[in-house]
């Protein structure tokens, strides 16, 4: 299958460009490289024989190589990911999360073509999912629930982050331009993914940045909740087989379908237990910075339910958090150079 990954570059659509073109399909990968490290990605896809495009999500005019290629799905990771971000600049989580999707689903109206977006946790409010979740037990480690969240929990809510409601607007946008002009469309509601060649810092993804910073003695923070917040992580590798697994029914399925995606209750784990895990693999201590006031719309506990899309492609994660953990511990000490370099200059 032809395939485009709008944000190829990235975290996400560099390693599903190089896992989907192992599997034999035809993949490009565009992204405008404006956040640092993923310039880094370009030899690595190359190598695995996908072609890049640079090309901006908020610029039509770039995207004229589509018809040329005529892919028959469309990736979209393209983001700004990070939850803090937008409160500095509002404006920028909208013009990058929801506007340049309306490009892509046009072109979906025009082509049939189908389209998976990588939509996130945070479209459900805080509240909605406390509500959901129920009282929560607080443990040495961490805090304890018993009932996922699943596609059921409301939309509704002004708690869920400014960059929860760029990716709630696009989410919808999805849904309601696939069952309008009937061409396939999948929403992933993803929880924490995670797994080696993720270059960013803590608000872009935490998991990897732990094991960064005990390689390069950076501090960490907890930040509400004394470290004891707790998510589901699910390795970029399980992710990438289950959208080997949607992309090879979307013809079958016009319409929009919509999953939580995430590691389930059986990869969860808190800051304070993915710290204790980085210093038995990397042998290293930081400095732990503890913040006593929570992130505004930050949820306390968040754990994906994932029956139904188990139940929809026979797919489940089996790379546990530690495993993760390990599988990026060695990819830090192989590009420990780069890594250092990177994070220097952010700072």
């Amino acid at each position: 299958m032809r395939i485009v990954i709008v944000g190829g570059a990235g975290f996400v659509g560099a390693n599903l460009a190089v896992d989907l073109a192992g599997r034999g399909h035809d993949v490009l990968s565009a992204d405008n490289l404006r956040r640092r490290g993923s310039e880094l990605s370009l030899p690595r896809l190359s190598r695995a024989g996908v072609r890049f495009e640079h090309a901006d999500a908020r610029c039509p005019e770039d995207w004229r190589f589509l018809k040329e290629f005529d892919p028959g799905v469309i990736l979209d990771c393209a983001a700004q990911p990070s939850a803090i971000d937008g409160y500095h600049n509002p404006t920028y989580d909208f013009t990058n999360n929801t506007l340049p999707l309306l490009h892509l689903l046009e072109h979906c109206r025009e082509s049939s073509c189908g389209i998976v977006f990588f939509s996130t946790n945070k479209v459900y409010g805080q509240s909605a999912v406390a509500h959901r979740v129920g009282p929560l037990r607080r443990t040495a480690m961490r805090l304890e629930s018993v009932l996922p969240v699943d596609e059921s929990c409301p939309l509704d809510g002004g708690d869920r982050s400014l960059y929860g409601a760029s990716k709630v607007m696009a989410d919808l946008m999805i849904q309601e331009w696939a069952e309008s002009f009937r061409f396939p469309a999948i929403v992933n509601r993803c929880s924490c993914l995670a797994g080696p060649w993720q270059w960013g810092k803590a608000e872009q993804g935490w998991v990897a940045w732990w094991v960064i910073a005990h390689h390069l003695g950076r501090p960490l923070q907890y930040i509400g909740h004394e470290g004891r917040q707790v998510r589901d992580v699910l390795h970029v590798d399980d992710l990438a087989e289950l959208i080997e697994a949607q992309i090879g029914e979307m013809e079958m399925t016009p319409g929009a379908e919509v999953f939580n995606v995430g590691g389930g209750i059986d990869n969860s784990l808190s800051l304070r237990e993915c710290t204790a895990l980085c210093q038995e693999i990397t042998g290293k201590q930081v400095p732990i910075i503890e913040v006593a006031t929570p992130r505004r719309a930050d949820f306390p506990w968040y754990v994906s339910d994932i029956t139904k899309i188990k139940a929809r492609y026979l797919w489940a994660p089996w790379r546990s958090p530690e495993t993760t953990l390990r599988y990026i511990d060695r990819w830090v000490r192989n590009n420990l150079d780069a890594l250092s370099g990177l994070v220097l200059g952010n700072n």
